[in-house]
């Protein structure tokens, strides 16, 4: 019979735990009834705490942590860089879309090489200004809100993607035009620089390729910090005991 002991013991503990918690839930809902709270009720839930004039019942609202001011400035430099990035990619839409709207009036073929730059150029932009009106926006809708964890590594995976467009973008433009200058022999120009355009489009395409590759630097820095704070936010979910990605303990 011995082996029965245990699980009697452990049933019994579990009905006395039970009883005891049914029998404090109850004390507690008459003192309520009453308007008087339990001695040890108010010990463990000390007033002191709270704002003046809070009674139970009351609803409170907490204000949000302030940012120190290094988050600030942090803030600042990439809110600033996203401007840039956005300024800089219409530009890019400027520089390439003149060929492709000449060629478009003219009824020539559109030339890919310049579409793609298009599409690179429109797509950093338009995530650029996600990025420049959705914190303030989340910001207003609820205060002290910001990208959670769970959204770091798709917005990492979607800054890495960008960056490697405009680093295709560069080597192709780069290799054409870098270097390139139209060179007249008599009164005809080059054959190898006359079948890049006229020393109009040499000109703005080598600039072209310039604010290419600041554009690639600009999404190198912001993609390398989305990766940090993902980083950061991994490690700190895996020292708590929870995983973010999933929503749920590891």
């Amino acid at each position: 019979m011995s082996f029965l002991a245990v699980p009697l013991l452990k049933l019994g503990w579990s009905q006395a735990k039970k009883h005891k918690a049914k029998k404090d839930l109850q004390k507690y809902q008459n003192a309520q009834n009453a308007g008087v709270y339990p001695p040890d009720y108010t010990e463990q839930h000390a007033m002191s705490g709270y704002p003046v004039g809070a009674t139970p019942g009351t609803t409170i609202h907490f204000d949000p942590p302030e940012q120190s001011k290094g988050a600030k400035l942090t803030f600042m430099f990439f809110s600033g860089l996203r401007f840039l990035q956005f300024v800089f990619g219409l530009t890019v839409i400027g520089l390439y879309g003149k060929d492709v709207h000449h060629d478009h009036s003219e009824k020539h073929v559109w030339h890919s090489k310049w579409v793609y730059a298009l599409v690179t150029a429109f797509l950093a932009t338009v995530t650029a200004a996600m990025h420049l009106i959705l914190p303030f926006v989340m910001r207003k809708a609820k205060p002290g809100a910001g990208a959670g964890p769970v959204l770091l590594l798709p917005q990492f995976v979607w800054e890495f993607v960008v960056t490697v467009l405009w680093l295709t973008l560069f080597g192709i433009f780069g290799k054409m035009y870098i270097g390139v200058h139209l060179v007249e022999k008599g009164d005809k120009a080059d054959d190898a620089t006359s079948a890049l355009g006229d020393a109009s489009k040499i000109n703005r395409m080598r600039h072209a390729v310039y604010v290419d590759v600041i554009n690639l630097a600009f999404w190198v820095m912001t993609a390398s910090w989305v990766l940090v704070r993902w980083l950061k936010s991994r490690r700190l979910a895996v020292a708590s005991g929870f995983d973010a990605e999933k929503g749920g303990q590891i």
